[in-house]
């Protein structure tokens, strides 16, 4: 082997080095923002789902009303059974 062999086959081995270290660093990034990501999206369900604000308090709203209109409904019956024995 002649010299500029053996240095380029180190050349190879650094660079395989360098490419492998890359690699892992962009794994350990890749995982890190992958928790951050899960972590804010559990926070986001969380506060839309909370029964005091967001997504909760919507439901409620819409239970509370649809629960409101159906005593009035039930009511207005009532009063047109009353006014047809008239």
């Amino acid at each position: 082997m002649t010299a500029g062999v053996i240095s380029a086959i180190i050349g190879v081995v650094i660079v395989a080095i360098g490419l492998a270290a890359t690699w892992i660093h962009n794994g350990r990034s890749q995982s890190k923002r992958d928790g951050i990501i899960e972590e804010r999206i559990n926070g986001i369900k969380t506060k839309l789902e909370d029964p005091n604000t967001g997504l909760g308090a919507i439901k409620k709203s819409v239970e509370d009303q649809a629960v409101h209109c159906a005593s009035i409904t039930s009511s207005f019956k009532e009063r047109l059974k009353d006014l047809e024995k008239d």
